[in-house]
């Protein structure tokens, strides 16, 4: 197999930080970064979404998640709403927020269908391989970013 398989790994990667870069308007009059839209997501899968879960939730550091969530509460996207413990406070879409979310739903549809309907023919040991082989390299990311 050589080195086959991390080189097309690689470049989805590459493909996908590509597109990182792209922004657009998912329904809405404002351009989205692709961060952005993650987080407007992120928020819209989840119910009681606060800074913290949406960090874990992410893969992204607090600081990170809180710049995003500025600019989105600046965009008018997403606003901030007390919650019921000391110093909780829940990130919840706006109108406008659930417009990019429903529209980003959509963009992916085909795609996450396409793969949904992929791994429904698997059998449970190659579901487990490849789950198991993600999971490494998300490993092997996490200790190269630990080195930066």
């Amino acid at each position: 197999m050589n080195n086959e398989f991390l080189q097309e790994f690689l470049k989805i990667i590459n493909r996908y930080n590509n597109l990182d870069k792209k922004v657009r308007p998912y329904g809405t009059d404002e351009l989205l970064y692709p961060s952005e839209i993650h987080v407007i997501d992120g928020i819209g899968t989840s119910k009681d979404m606060t800074t913290t879960k949406l960090a874990t939730k992410l893969g992204i550091t607090k600081g990170g998640i809180s710049q995003i969530t500025s600019k989105l509460i600046k965009k008018n996207l997403i606003s901030k709403e007390d919650g019921n413990g000391l110093n909780e406070v829940y990130l919840i879409l706006t109108d406008k927020g659930m417009t990019a979310y429903q529209a980003h739903i959509k963009l992916h549809e085909p795609m996450v269908n396409k793969v949904n309907s992929l791994f429904e023919k698997m059998d449970e040991s190659s579901k487990n391989s490849i789950l198991n082989l993600i999971n490494e390299i998300s490993s092997e990311l996490s200790r190269l970013e630990e080195l930066e």
